[in-house]
């Protein structure tokens, strides 16, 4: 990874943070990507001293905002010379409410707000020799024949939170896939994975007295939670094969689990469903006006 430069969202704690470490010792100039600027940088000081790499810096990115998208997009495009890797981690889980935009907050920040920062900085990463997108989608995609919601794309009707986290981990995984044949005879690839169940993590987005049961439950069946879930290096490991694995090159449009390419659900592989998705995420996150920024940007 000498030389390469990788943005990673939602890097300040998790697996983000594992694997901004991991590919900090690669030798890679690492950007972490964050809503915190006082977390990023206690963060920032752990990757240092873990990686010995102190090529490692911060980018204030909001998810929530899709206004905060455009100003990073655009401060990496000003500063940088290319970008070599994306890794589109951060995300939110069993959350309630709406996103600065008014938009149902799994769906804006799990994928409306990546769906922006990525065709935001994708003239930036065609200006490496090969780049790479990396989505970290998750197994839930397909939890209860999940399906884009579109007749109430905003869930303004009653449902379960966990609903809502898959059906924006679905539409990761159709993003990637549409993305991907939009790059085809391009130096960019994109692929998502399922990086599988961190138990910090699971932890860590419960809340109230969700968390109080959830430590209840864990203490009933504690032999059976650590034989399915993984600590926070185990589930790093796929995004970081799949930032830095030279025989991934050429790889895209696929989704991986344990560093193996898995089959996803029917639906994550309808193209149509993937061409609506992308139509109406073009819509909502105002793409187009965006992109003619980027535009004014390289002619000024």
């Amino acid at each position: 990874m000498d030389g390469k430069t990788v943005v990673i969202t939602g890097s300040n704690t998790g697996i983000g943070k594992y694997t901004a470490v991991e590919l900090a010792k690669r030798g890679a100039h690492v950007i972490l990507a964050c809503r915190d600027r006082k977390r990023a940088e206690e963060a920032l000081k752990d990757i240092c001293k873990l990686s010995g790499n102190n090529n490692v810096e911060i980018e204030v990115l909001d998810l929530t905002s899709l206004k905060s998208v455009r100003e990073c997009a655009k401060r990496l495009r000003e500063r940088l010379s290319k970008l070599d890797v994306l890794i589109n981690n951060a995300g939110v889980m069993m959350v309630s409410g709406k996103s600065v935009d008014g938009y149902e907050i799994h769906f804006a920040v799990n994928h409306l707000g990546h769906f922006l920062f990525t065709n935001l900085l994708l003239d930036l990463m065609k200006k490496a020799s090969t780049a790479r997108i990396i989505n970290v989608s998750s197994m839930s995609h397909s939890f209860l024949n999940c399906t884009i919601n579109w007749d109430d794309i905003n869930f303004e009707k009653p449902h379960l939170k966990m609903y809502a986290y898959s059906h924006s981990k679905l539409a990761n995984i159709l993003f990637t896939n549409e993305l991907a044949r939009k790059l085809q005879g391009t130096n960019i690839t994109a692929n998502s994975l399922h990086p599988g169940v961190a138990r910090s993590e699971v932890i860590r987005y419960m809340c109230g007295r969700y968390q109080i049961v959830l430590h209840f439950l864990l203490f009933l069946i504690t032999p059976l939670w650590w034989c399915f879930t993984k600590n926070l290096e185990q589930s790093a490991q796929t995004s970081i094969y799949l930032a830095s694995d030279r025989r991934l090159d050429h790889v895209t449009g696929k989704y991986f689990s344990d560093c193996k390419e898995r089959q996803s659900s029917a639906i994550s592989c309808n193209e149509q469903c993937a061409k609506r998705l992308w139509q109406l995420s073009e819509e909502m996150t105002h793409l187009n006006d965006a992109l003619k920024e980027v535009r004014d940007q390289n002619n000024d």
